[in-house]
């Protein structure tokens, strides 16, 4: 028997609001009170992978780092961003001596690295963009996310409301976190929408 924790439910909520402020600052659309997120905000560089999307390779991954780079962005902790989609796509991909190309342990232990770069993995990266014919495509971020800001505003309110459906014995529980997001310079981002993985 499991005596009910007042912690665990918090916790809960506090991992699905975290949950989505990361799909908001990854792909917030800018409209309907979401913020706008890195994918979504004008300016940010581009690299196409095809006309109905294609897989992504080294090449691909270089061409954003150059991306950055010539709008003079390039900081020594950019970084990769992308979906586990992609990163089976890309952990496959070897070099003549048959060496792979996608570091696992690169720098600190588990911390994955390709080009030389981190190399992050968040489901929140979408994976059902369409370009073309081609559908259900992922997006691959390269950037400073540093200049990704996120506010928070206040503390995170959880109230509890017994009384929301007393017949049944429901209770109803709120969580409130106020934020923003916005990013401080396009330039700092770019991005492949159309990967197939």
């Amino acid at each position: 028997m499991h005596l009910w924790q007042p912690s665990l439910i918090r916790n809960d909520f506090v991992a699905l609001l975290a949950d989505a402020i990361d799909t908001a600052a990854i792909n917030g659309s800018g409209s309907s009170n979401q913020p706008t997120g890195i994918l979504n905000t004008s300016g940010i560089g581009s690299v196409a992978g095809g006309t109905n999307g294609a897989s992504p390779t080294l090449d691909h991954l270089l061409d954003l780092k150059k991306e950055i780079a010539v709008d003079n962005a390039y900081v020594a902790t950019c970084g990769f961003l992308t979906n586990a989609k992609v990163e089976s796509v890309l952990g496959k991909l070897k070099d003549s001596q048959g060496q792979y190309f996608l570091s696992l342990y690169g720098a600190e232990l588990s911390r994955s690295q390709i080009a030389g770069r981190r190399f992050e993995v968040s489901n929140n990266v979408p994976s059902n963009l369409t370009k073309g014919s081609g559908s259900n495509l992922s997006a691959v971020v390269y950037g400073n996310f540093s200049d990704l800001l996120i506010g928070l505003f206040g503390t995170l309110e959880i109230l509890v409301n017994p009384y929301t459906d007393f017949a049944k014995g429901t209770t109803g529980i709120r969580a409130l976190q106020s934020i923003d997001i916005a990013v401080r310079h396009a330039e700092s981002f770019a991005a492949m929408q159309d990967a197939i993985a």
